[in-house]
This record gives C-alpha cells, sequence and structure tokens, in this order.
C-alpha cells in the first residue's frame, strides 16, 4: 500500500519534466492569496508568455491528479474541466481540492527542472 506522499510524487514525477520552476514556484501564493478557482482561470486564460503556458501545464496534471483523487469528476484532464467541476461543488470541497493542490504542486516544484 503506498502513502499519499508517494501517490502526489508518482503523479508528479512525468509532467514535472517539461515545466520551468520559476513558473511552478508561483502557483502557491496564487491560490493562498485568489483562491484555487481564480487562479485556475488565471493559468487558463489566453497570453502571458512561456511561463503562463507552464503555469497552465502545471494546472493541468494538478487536475489530473485530483481527478485520480476522486477529488473532481475522474474523466476531467485539464484547467478547463477543474474550473468547470469546481464550480459546482460546495465550498468544502473546493477547500479540500485547494489544499491538496498545494500539497502536489509542492512535488511539482521539486522535480521541475529548470
Amino acid at each position: 500500500m503506498r502513502n499519499l506522499e508517494q501517490i502526489r510524487a508518482e503523479n508528479a514525477l512525468e509532467p514535472a519534466k517539461s515545466l520551468s520552476r520559476s513558473a511552478v514556484n508561483k502557483l502557491p501564493a496564487m491560490i493562498l492569496a485568489n483562491g484555487l478557482l481564480a487562479t485556475a482561470a488565471f493559468c487558463e486564460a489566453e497570453g502571458g508568455g512561456e511561463s503562463r503556458k507552464d503555469m497552465k501545464k502545471a494546472m493541468d496534471a494538478t487536475a489530473k491528479h485530483l481527478a485520480k483523487r476522486g477529488l473532481i469528476a475522474s474523466n476531467i484532464s485539464n484547467t478547463q474541466g477543474l474550473i468547470e467541476d469546481l464550480s459546482r461543488r460546495s465550498s468544502a470541497e473546493l477547500q479540500r481540492a485547494a489544499s491538496e493542490a498545494l500539497a502536489f504542486i509542492s512535488y511539482l516544484k521539486r522535480f521541475a527542472p529548470k
């Protein structure tokens, strides 16, 4: 049996290889200041250059992780789906998803090469 830390690490290992550490480093502060939904919407918005693309990739990976953990619908694999699903959930479910997203993103930061 694997613990939650092992699951987070496993889910973060592959997506982190193509991410910029500086872009991923911004996400936790944004989630704490603005919330998971607002941060996801920011990442989903057009523009912003290479840094925003890496933030969106990190948020896509987060959506996949949350789906695997059962915190959002299991068929969701991108930021747009994350936004749509979480906007229909209770505030307690949103808070739980945000806490798990922060824990998962810490692994993305650790594994990001650049």
